[in-house]
């Protein structure tokens, strides 16, 4: 009776610790989370994301933009904590046509600032 209840704590430590082993097998930030990041903080419209690990072992994220008026050359995101998507940031500043804004007017300009902003 006591080899039983010892064999069954085994098998049970055994099964946890596989599961805790299984869960941590792909830490990586998924790339939901960084068209999410994309969409709520910039003007670009996702037509690719491919990525990269960096020398530190980070993340990086290279997007390609179907509107580019903003980001014409696309976006660099940067997640220097591979496994926490709150470490990501854009790296790429929006591009700004001040000689627009003298055609377009205020609205134009009040449109780019809060680009630049987010």
């Amino acid at each position: 009776m006591k080899n039983a209840y010892f064999s069954l704590i085994a098998l049970t430590l055994t099964l946890a610790l596989s599961g805790i082993k299984t869960a941590n097998a792909n830490p990586d930030i998924k790339d939901g989370a960084i068209k999410v990041l994309i969409n709520f903080k910039t003007n670009c419209n996702l037509q690719s994301l491919t990525r990269e690990v960096t020398k530190n072992n980070g993340l990086k994220f290279n997007v390609k933009c179907s509107d580019k008026t903003f980001y014409p050359d696309g976006l660099i995101v940067l997640c220097p904590i591979r496994d926490v998507d709150t470490s990501c940031q854009i790296m790429t500043k929006p591009k700004s046509f001040k000689l627009l804004n003298l055609i377009y007017g205020p609205m134009s300009k009040r449109v780019h600032d809060s680009d630049e902003q987010k």
